[in-house]
């Protein structure tokens, strides 16, 4: 997001820079190394383009130029935090099948909630702004990486990088 709209929203430098901090903490512990490397697998990369085509009605080639860019326009930055909750939510079904942890009617329950939940947090957070869908992507990403982290546990994830210690 850039400075200049979360200011036209009404918000200080202070709420813009903890927005900020606070969304790549989350990031850091939930993410895996090699998603926040951006060494996603090819497959991977095909099915959210191809999940994010089918629900934005955008065609992959237009998509991939949009993406390219996440901070040129409001479109393109709704569009790539879209395009990072459609990837959670696809990596959380896969955890999910792979662990059998919920059934299919308790995900479809849990994703209909969130979905009320992050849009309402959003609306109080941005009054309906622009920036409405973005705040909701980002909503449902964090809660979606949340849910994956705990389903699969702390095991599967590698430990976040520490910072070398004074006496190193």
């Amino acid at each position: 997001m850039l400075m200049g709209e979360y200011f036209r929203i009404g918000a200080g430098i202070e709420d813009y820079i903890m927005h900020k901090i606070l969304y790549y903490i989350v990031a850091l512990i939930f993410l895996p190394s090699s998603v926040m490397a951006g060494n996603l697998s090819e497959n991977m990369e095909k099915r959210v383009l191809t999940e994010l085509a089918n629900r934005s009605g955008i065609s992959v080639s237009d998509l991939q130029l949009m993406l390219d860019d996440c901070e040129l326009n409001k479109r393109n930055m709704n569009l790539c935090a879209f395009q990072r909750a459609i990837q959670a939510e696809l990596l959380l079904g896969d955890a999910i099948k792979m662990t059998g942890a919920k059934t299919d009617s308790d995900y479809a329950a849990w994703k209909k909630q969130l979905q009320a939940r992050c849009h309402a947090d959003a609306d109080k957070e941005t009054g309906s702004g622009a920036i409405l869908p973005n705040i909701i992507s980002e909503c449902k990403e964090l809660a979606m990486l949340a849910e994956r982290y705990t389903i699969l546990g702390a095991e599967s994830f590698p430990p976040p990088p520490q910072p070398p210690h004074k006496w190193d």
